[in-house]
Parts: structure tokens; C-alpha cells; sequence
């Protein structure tokens, strides 16, 4: 059934909500500015700020070569260790964590909005 009386127009799309990249990007950086931290380490600190939310490690090791491969991180292994790498934030990062720091603030905003439009929607199915 579609509703013709009044007709909705496309604001923006749901690709432009919050994706979880910045979420890991962000929180990544954030911490990146305490100084180097090991890729565990900053897994810890994910799921430590999103109260148990994690990420799967893969994905995690995926944002991470990205940064450094954008030039936002260093990754340097470990000497003693080749199964612990280090990240440290570069003066790329520093400016592409500010840029996040204002834009995030609106695509969290609108997240929250089509988070809460869609748990409505999915209430009135509910039995």
C-alpha cells in the first residue's frame, strides 16, 4: 500500500550514517594520541569504550593497515616479537582525526534518528 498524500523526500542515504570504520578510526586515533599502543591494545580500548561492543579481529587488522597505508599511522613490529605490531599516530592522523571530530557529530545525530525510526517500525511487527 503506498501512501500518495504527502510525499517524502530523500534527505540523505543510509551510506551516509555513521559506518563502523569510523567508529574504529575514531576510537583508534583518539587513543593514538596517548602515545604507541599494540594492536591488542587498541581492541581492548574498542570494546572498553562501546561497554563489551567489539570488532572482529580481522576487521580490526584491516582498519589498521589502512590508517597506516592512508599515512594516518605508523606500524612498526615489535624486536622482540613478530606477533606484536605497534601503531603510532602521524601528523596525517592527527588532522584526520579533527576532520572526524567534525563530522561525526551529524552522522551520529542522524544514526540515532534512523536507529530509533527503524526500532518504531520494527515494534509495530512485533507479536
Amino acid at each position: 500500500m503506498r501512501n500518495t498524500d504527502h510525499k517524502i523526500e530523500k534527505e540523505s542515504s543510509l551510506g551516509h550514517v555513521v559506518k563502523v570504520q569510523h567508529v574504529i578510526d575514531f576510537i583508534v586515533l583518539a587513543e593514538l594520541q596517548n602515545g604507541r599502543r599494540y594492536g591488542k591494545q587498541l581492541d581492548q580500548t574498542i570494546t572498553q569504550t562501546l561497554h563489551g561492543v567489539g570488532v572482529n579481529d580481522s576487521y580490526l587488522a584491516q582498519r589498521l593497515k589502512k590508517l597506516a597505508e592512508k599515512g594516518h599511522a605508523t606500524s612498526q613490529w615489535d624486536d622482540d616479537n613478530r606477533y606484536n605490531r605497534y601503531y603510532e599516530i602521524t601528523e596525517s592522523g592527527i588532522e584526520y582525526f579533527d576532520q572526524l571530530k567534525r563530522d561525526l557529530p551529524e552522522r551520529v545525530s542522524l544514526a540515532l534518528k534512523v536507529y530509533k525510526l527503524f526500532e518504531n517500525t520494527v515494534k509495530k511487527y512485533d507479536v
